[in-house]
C-alpha cells in the first residue's frame, strides 16, 4: 500500500486504506478529469455507489471501468493481469487504476481468476465486507488467451483476431471453446450469483453483460462468437425475471465496434476487414473505449432503468435515447 498512500488527502489516508484487503490497492484523487475538445460529456453522478467490473484491464472493460469511476462510482477493476499484460497484449490494472486516479476517479484494484469459484466468492466477501453495498455489475470478462495445445499462431492478440476466425469452425482450437464459455459465459453466472445477495438488499441496482449481438443471419459471425452471444443476451433475460422483484435490472449492453487495441493495431497493419477504408471512415464507424461505458454509467443512472430490464440495448441507441456523444462529440455510425 505505501507506493500509493502519497495520492491519498490525509485526512481520507487512514479510512481509504483500511476499506481495502490486503490484496488490493487503492487509488484516489480529487480533482476533476479533463474534457475532450468539441465534447460536452459532463456525466451522471454515481457518488456514493459501488461498481465491479470484470475484463477491466484492457479493452471494453477498461473503458467502462474508467467512465464508471469518473462518474464518482468506486470501482472495483477485476482482471488477472495485475503489473504485466500477457504475451501479445498491452494494459494491466495498475496501470488502469493510475490513469482513474489522475482522472479525478478512484479504483481498487481486485486481482481475481474468473474461472476458480472460490476466488470469485472470495472476492465478493471482501466486497460485502469492506463496503456493505453494490449497485453495479458489469460482466464483461472473456479469455481469448492461448492454450498450450500445440496450435501455433492460433491465438488472437492486440495486433488483430487470429486466422482460424476466418475460416470454418474445424480450424479453431480446441482451447477457443474453452475460453469462451468457461469465462465468457460460466464466469457471468458465477459473479452475478455472488453478487446478488449486495445487489438485491439495496434501493436499485443493475447488472451489465457485454457481448457481440446475436448473429441476425446465420454464419456472419465465426460459430463459438455467435453462440456465446446467443446464450449471453439468454442469460440476462432470464435474470431480469429473477432480479426485477428486487428492482436489479439485468441489460445486455451491446458495446458496438470498439477501437480496442486489437482493433486499431488490425486497422493500421491492413487487415482485410478494412479494405477501402480511410482513416475518417474508420473513425466514424467504430468508437472509443469510454463511449460504452458513457452508456453503462447512463443507464446505471436511469431510476426508470427496470423498465428496460431483460432487454437488449446498444451503447449507440443509449446515446441517442439519452442525449449524449462518443468523445469525438459525435454519434458513431452503426455498421
Amino acid at each position: 500500500m505505501t507506493m500509493f498512500r502519497a495520492w491519498l488527502p490525509v485526512a481520507l489516508m487512514d479510512r481509504q486504506v483500511s476499506r481495502a484487503s490486503p490484496r488490493s490497492k487503492v487509488f484516489v484523487a480529487r480533482y476533476l478529469p479533463d474534457v475532450t475538445a468539441g465534447d460536452d460529456w459532463g456525466g451522471p453522478d454515481l457518488s456514493g455507489q459501488v461498481a465491479v467490473v470484470t475484463g477491466a484491464s484492457r479493452g471494453i472493460g477498461r473503458g467502462i471501468a474508467d467512465v464508471l469511476a469518473a462518474c464518482g462510482a468506486r470501482t472495483y477493476i477485476v482482471a488477472r493481469s495485475v503489473d504485466s499484460a500477457p504475451p501479445g497484449r498491452t494494459g494491466t490494472l495498475t496501470d488502469l487504476a493510475e490513469a482513474i486516479a489522475s482522472r479525478g476517479g478512484e479504483a481498487v484494484v481486485a486481482p481475481c481468476d474468473l474461472s476458480n469459484d472460490a476466488a470469485v466468492a472470495s472476492l465478493f466477501e471482501r466486497i460485502a465486507a469492506d463496503e456493505g453495498h453494490l449497485e453495479i455489475v458489469v460482466n464483461n470478462a472473456v479469455a481469448w488467451v492461448q492454450q498450450d495445445d500445440g496450435v501455433q499462431g492460433a491465438e488472437p492478440t492486440d495486433a488483430g483476431p487470429a486466422p482460424f476466425m476466418y475460416q470454418p469452425p474445424w480450424f479453431a482450437p480446441r482451447w477457443w471453446w474453452s475460453a469462451n464459455f468457461d469465462v465468457g459465459v460460466r464466469s457471468h453466472w458465477l459473479v452475478t450469483n455472488a453478487a446478488a445477495p449486495l445487489l438485491t438488499k439495496g434501493r436499485r441496482g443493475v447488472v451489465f453483460f457485454t457481448s457481440e449481438l446475436s448473429a441476425q443471419t446465420p454464419g456472419e459471425q465465426e460459430l463459438v462468437l455467435d453462440l456465446r452471444g446467443t446464450v449471453v443476451e439468454r442469460m440476462a433475460m432470464l435474470y431480469s425475471l429473477h432480479f426485477r422483484p428486487h428492482k436489479v435490472s439485468s441489460i445486455l449492453l451491446y458495446p458496438g465496434f470498439v477501437r480496442t487495441d486489437a482493433i486499431e493495431r488490425a486497422y493500421e497493419a491492413g487487415s482485410s476487414y478494412f479494405d477501402g477504408w480511410t482513416r475518417e471512415q474508420f473513425e466514424a464507424k467504430t468508437c472509443s473505449l469510454q463511449f460504452p461505458g458513457r452508456a453503462a454509467a447512463t443507464l446505471a443512472a436511469d431510476e426508470r432503468l427496470i423498465e428496460k430490464t431483460g432487454r437488449v440495448l446498444t451503447a449507440v441507441d443509449v446515446a441517442k435515447d439519452y442525449g449524449f456523444t462518443d468523445t469525438s462529440g459525435v454519434i458513431p455510425s452503426p455498421l
